[in-house]
């Protein structure tokens, strides 16, 4: 995985990968949804099976993120430089 950083929650967005411990340690799911609230954000995630979920996290709340989703996908406005 390249370009991985450790963000505030803040600076998190949609197509961003970041790490997430829903029990059974840490592993990347992709942010589909940003809902950005006075204290805290509500994010929803997209599994490797495409199961969906919602997790909330405080303002300030430091994650590892990977901006590789966006950069990579055919999808991207700026294509990848090779």
């Amino acid at each position: 995985m390249s370009n991985v950083t450790e963000s505030p929650i803040e600076e998190v967005a949609p197509g961003d990968l970041i790490s997430v411990d829903r029990g059974s340690g840490p592993q990347q799911y992709k942010v589909v949804h940003k809902n950005d609230g006075d204290s805290s954000y509500l994010i929803t995630f997209e599994g490797a099976d495409g199961e969906t979920f919602d997790s909330e996290f405080s303002a300030g709340t430091i994650v590892t993120r990977s901006l590789e989703s966006k950069w990579e996908s055919p999808q991207s406005p700026t294509p990848p430089s090779g």
